[in-house]
Order: structure tokens, then C-alpha cells, then sequence
């Protein structure tokens, strides 16, 4: 059981992104079930936005086509609202801390993310942090 963050989602959709090669496996894995992944409508918005205005994906249509494929094949789980308390909590975003609630709330217990945030957040509580992305592939990304 994995939930996955909106940073992974976005490579994973992308066809030329130098994390692409390491995060897409895991979501078609997911989408052919073969691993069980969850997600929530507020990294489903992330990961639009994060396709439509950062790296300018278009049309509007075929971005949306893309992130509807994904709520067709992953499991689409609700936010859990503590997760308002707890980016306030922590000090930080507050995408972030409704993922890492949404995980706890629904004892999924791997968080697949690279973003030091959620890295942190699971570490104090308990939760498995993965990041598909080697080491040297994430220095070419700063």
C-alpha cells in the first residue's frame, strides 16, 4: 500500500523528464494493479496544475485526459482533515500534511514523495518515506 505524492505523479506523466524512467513504472504498476496505490483529489489538483502551469503541458484537454486516467486506475482516497491541523502544526504546506494525514488516517504506511516535507513529517510519524529517484538523478534536478 502506497499513497503517492503530487511531484511523483507529475514525472510519471511527463514523457521526457529525467525522473520519468524511475516513477512511471510504479504508477502503471498501480494502474494495472498489480501494486495497491492511493491517492487524493487534492494531489490529482496538484498534479494538473503542477502539468498545466509549471511545465506547460497542452491542450488544457489532453492534461486532463491524463489525470483522469489516473482516477480511473488508482484508488482515490479522501484527505483526511486533520491534515489542516497538522500543516499548522508543523510549519508546512499544507498539500503536504494532507497527504501525510490522509496516509496515517488510512494506515497506508509508504508515502512516495521527493519532497523534503513530507520526508520529514513521516519520519516523526512513523510512516515509510520512498523516493523512486536515484540520488544522482535528483542533483540533476536542482
Amino acid at each position: 500500500m502506497r499513497i503517492l505524492d503530487a511531484d511523483v505523479l507529475s514525472y510519471a506523466l511527463l514523457e521526457n523528464h529525467v525522473a520519468t524512467p524511475y516513477v512511471r513504472p510504479l504508477v502503471e504498476k498501480g494502474l494495472k494493479g498489480e501494486l495497491e496505490v492511493y491517492v487524493t483529489a487534492t494531489t490529482l489538483l496538484e498534479t494538473y496544475n503542477t502539468l498545466y502551469w509549471y511545465y506547460r503541458v497542452r491542450p488544457r484537454g489532453k492534461v486532463a485526459l491524463k489525470i483522469s486516467l489516473l482516477v480511473e486506475g488508482l484508488h482515490l482516497v479522501p484527505e483526511s482533515p486533520s491534515g489542516f491541523k497538522m500543516a499548522v502544526e508543523e510549519n508546512v504546506p499544507l498539500g503536504d500534511a494532507l497527504l501525510v494525514a490522509t496516509a496515517l488516517e488510512n494506515r497506508i504506511p509508504v508515502v512516495v514523495s521527493n519532497d523534503s516535507h513530507v520526508k520529514k513529517l513521516c519520519e516523526k510519524h512513523g510512516l515509510i518515506y520512498e523516493n523512486p529517484i536515484p540520488r544522482d538523478v535528483r542533483a540533476k534536478m536542482r
